[in-house]
């Protein structure tokens, strides 16, 4: 039996806000200053039908609400509570002042009747933007067709003060209350086996993250208006705390790009404001660009004495070296030269590179794994879980999942139990044992680090059955000191060979090094750790085998349909060189039409096997191949859909006939299957049933493959 959703009670959104101010009241009340206290004991004051609306307004985006949607069932008529919010000063009608803002609310039809006695010329075809651009240019709230839309309208008051108590809860100011909801139908999944804290110490510390991040949503909507303001602000004004300083310096990065194109000079000392990488970046390449060359040239030398993120260390030494010292070229140019490997892979990868690294590998029998940032997370995490989330760790809410990590004071807080958990690296065969049993015992428990799956410790088990698997301690003890800079930028691949372990960052033509991506590598050949990087070039490959898909099923749609038939033709250097087809019982109704469509019907299926009974040899079918069809999406979400419902990652270099038809075979009046087969006389006997529409698609693939060839032209692979 299918378990039934959770249901919400009829003023679940009434408890939610009852649950957040109390944890305010009761863990927050030292943030609070006089006027959110009286906004708090305000609402425990009101009846409940104007708390309910109350709460109903404060959950929309807008500011102000036409008075014609707050029809609520459960509150019923709307008048005396809303006279007691007016009352209490928790909402208003709309008044003369409001119409700039209000105008953004307006119907078309609404700002056309406004318009009606304006000095304007309106046409059928003004847009709505347009219309709202002359409303605010040529009219005010005084104006005789304006006045009746006031009182239309619903106005929040005391904005600030919610906003306020909001972001103490939050973190942010963005409108999260709907989080409530998608905990309660278990949508998402929080933490609630830790006790929650205060995310400030005091009420200055907040207040000043909160204005920032107030400045920085204002400037969002209104960049070009609000940038001086906003500019003097930020640099005239100290910050408290490091939650208002990481708002800053990326307020200050997007203030600095609003005055680029006018103000370059300004724009540099916005920058140089702030310590957000990008905005160090931007006012060194700025600066030079526009001459201010042996003042940048006293910066930098001052930067490189500094502590900075480590990937703009990495820039700056870089920039230094190449405009003041000489050098030629680039640190990671001189990576990509000096300490990397070529490998030809055939072009069929060339939208799924690492994929065609791997299999170039798997062929040598050498393990090969796409790890990239997942293997490290998993890794840091499950080694530290207790020490994270365990039940004695404290949090800001149960919305927040690595608070923590968050405030970068993890190994100071907990360095020596992290070195005893690091220590346990010199016998791997523990690890594994210790890191099993957490994964079993915390399976699906919301974390800020990875995703779980049935595979997720797949990677993190082989690389701790390695020789060298104790220099992993290396890494993770950087990652507990320094997890905001070291949390991503780790190489592709993990590749085992010979029982021991090291990493690959893949780069096909054109690709480069990003800092972080350097700062990882070298972190990772500090702990002792192999790390390569991959040149790969594009080759044709004769021996490259494509395998040719068809399937039939019970529907069009992946949800609540399943597969029938699956055929595959393997091709190799333009020629057939094997198939293999099954009927596959769906294990639901085959419907009249599509028994109609494919001649498939109940009978034929019911003592078929069923998918997960085929599910080893089509993978071995597939293996090593490149996944072909007509309509690639289709056949490929299907079968993958099917591999997921076992719980088994499917992923293959798909080529599909159709994308490529368009482009070898421009202009046609239809690319459906049936149609290129009557257009290029190939056989179709029996339409609709799989092998044979997989074997006239290989036919296809030979006949662009041919036509390919002739023009030197690469193939359209997919993703």
């Amino acid at each position: 039996m299918p378990i039934a959703p959770p249901t919400l009670p009829q003023k679940y959104y009434l408890n939610h806000a009852r649950e957040l101010f109390s944890f305010i009241q009761n863990e927050c009340d030292h943030l609070l200053d006089y006027e959110h206290r009286v906004y708090l004991r305000g609402i425990d004051s009101l009846s409940d039908a104007a708390q309910c609306l109350l709460i109903r307004c404060l959950g929309r985006k807008p500011r102000f609400i036409k008075r014609a949607t707050l029809s609520y069932s459960e509150i019923g008529e709307i008048e005396n509570p809303l006279a007691e919010l007016q009352a209490s000063g928790y909402l208003r009608t709309a008044q003369t002042d409001d119409w700039p803002q209000l105008i953004n609310e307006l119907t078309k039809p609404q700002l056309v009747t406004c318009l009606a006695q304006a000095p304007v010329k309106l046409k059928s075809s003004d847009k709505k933007q347009c219309l709202a651009d002359m409303a605010r240019e040529h009219l005010s709230g005084e104006d005789e067709t304006v006045k009746p839309l006031l009182s239309n309208f619903i106005a929040r008051q005391r904005t600030d003060c919610i906003d306020y108590i909001f972001f103490l809860f939050f973190g942010d100011i963005r409108n999260r209350f709907q989080q409530f909801v998608m905990r309660d139908l278990g949508v998402m999944k929080t933490r609630n086996d830790a006790k929650t804290v205060a995310r400030f110490t005091n009420f200055a510390e907040a207040n000043s993250a909160f204005m920032l991040q107030t400045k920085r949503r204002d400037f969002m909507l209104e960049p070009a208006e609000l940038r001086e303001s906003i500019a003097n602000y930020l640099l005239e004004t100290n910050t408290i705390g490091q939650s208002a300083k990481e708002t800053r310096d990326k307020l200050l990065l997007s203030v600095g790009e609003e005055y680029l194109s006018e103000n370059a000079h300004k724009a540099i000392e916005l920058w140089k404001a702030s310590d957000e990488p990008k905005a160090i970046e931007k006012w060194v390449r700025e600066s030079y660009k526009i001459g201010d060359r042996d003042e940048l040239k006293q910066d930098l030398e001052e930067l490189r004495e500094s502590q900075t993120a480590p990937g703009t260390q990495v820039f700056i030494e870089d920039f230094y070296a190449r405009k003041y010292l000489g050098k030629r070229t680039s640190v990671f140019t001189d990576m990509l030269k000096e300490k990397s490997t070529n490998i030809e892979i055939d072009e069929a990868f060339i939208n799924d590179v690492e994929l065609g690294v791997i299999e170039h590998y798997q062929k040598q029998n050498i393990t090969a794994v796409f790890t990239e940032n997942t293997f490290w997370r998993v890794l840091f995490g499950l080694t530290f879980w207790d020490l994270l989330l365990g039940a004695d760790q404290q949090q800001y809410s149960e919305f927040d999942r690595l608070p923590m990590l968050l405030k970068n004071d993890f190994y100071a807080q907990q360095g020596a139990k992290i070195e005893q958990n690091l220590a346990e690296f010199e016998t791997p065969e523990r690890v594994i044992a210790k890191l099993t049993q957490r994964s079993v015992l915390h399976y699906g428990k919301p974390n800020g680090l990875f995703r779980w799956s049935p595979t997720v410790l797949d990677a993190v088990r082989q690389a701790l059955s390695c020789k060298n698997a104790y220099k992993l301690a290396g890494v993770l003890r950087r990652m507990a000191k320094h997890y905001k800079h070291t949390k991503d930028g780790y190489p592709d691949l993990l590749i085992i060979e010979d029982q021991t372990l090291r990493f690959e960052e893949v780069k096909a033509s054109g690709d480069t090094l990003r800092p972080n991506q350097l700062v990882s590598i070298n972190r990772l050949r500090n702990a002792g750790l192999q790390v390569a990087v991959s040149q790969v070039s594009w080759a044709s490959n004769p021996e490259q085998v494509y395998s040719v898909v068809d399937i039939e099923t019970t529907g069009g749609r992946k949800g609540g349909n399943a597969i029938t038939e699956i055929a595959v033709v393997h091709v190799r250097d333009k020629e057939i060189i094997g198939e293999w087809s099954s009927l596959v019982n769906p294990q639901r109704h085959v419907p009249a039409h599509i028994t109609r469509l494919t001649g498939i019907d109940n009978a034929m299926v019911a003592n078929a096997p069923t998918f997960s009974e085929i599910a080893d040899e089509l993978e071995q079918q597939l293996k090593g191949t490149i996944f072909v069809a007509h309509n690639v999406g289709f056949d490929y979400g299907f079968i993958k859909s099917a591999y997921e419902s076992l719980n088994r990652r499917f992923r293959k270099p798909k080529f599909c006939t159709v994308a490529n038809s368009r482009k070898t075979f421009p202009g046609l009046k239809s690319y459906s299957l049936s149609a290129l087969t009557q257009h290029f006389d190939i056989d179709l006997n029996g339409h609709h049933r799989a092998l044979n529409d997989a074997t006239a698609t290989a036919h296809l693939l030979r006949l662009i493959q041919d036509t390919r060839a002739n023009s030197q032209d690469s193939l359209v692979v997919k993703a």
